[in-house]
């Protein structure tokens, strides 16, 4: 029952790759700058600077980011990037990234260094 679960459980059970993927954008993220923090929630990860701009959930199937960023400036891509502002859904931010290997991880630093950037 997905009630029941924290962070560290989905984290526990979202195997090496994911838990690789996940640090990769960790690192990636405190890099961008000293103003960002990470604060460790219930369900997710999120970072930033006066305000959140990447909250990350790690699962099996895949890591999921949210960010701070406005959907219509993106070129949303069928089961890599969504806009969910009509979506329930934990952390902040409009735009839903799916990375499911360091391929996808490379496509999304982009939108990473904008959300960084523009907020």
């Amino acid at each position: 029952n997905w009630k029941d679960k924290d962070f560290k459980q989905y984290f526990a059970e979202a195997g090496e790759k994911n838990q690789n993927l996940f640090y990769s954008v960790r690192d990636y993220i405190m890099s961008l700058g000293d103003d960002i923090s990470e604060n460790q929630l219930k369900l997710y990860v999120a970072f930033k600077k006066v305000r959140n701009i990447v909250c990350v959930e790690v699962y099996q199937s895949n890591v999921c980011l949210h960010l701070r960023l406005n959907p219509d400036t993106v070129e949303l891509i069928q089961g890599f990037t969504e806009d969910v502002r009509n979506k329930g859904h934990w952390g902040t931010g409009d735009l839903r990234i799916y990375l499911k290997s360091v391929d996808d991880f490379e496509k999304a630093k982009s939108l990473i260094d904008r959300a960084y950037n523009e907020n």
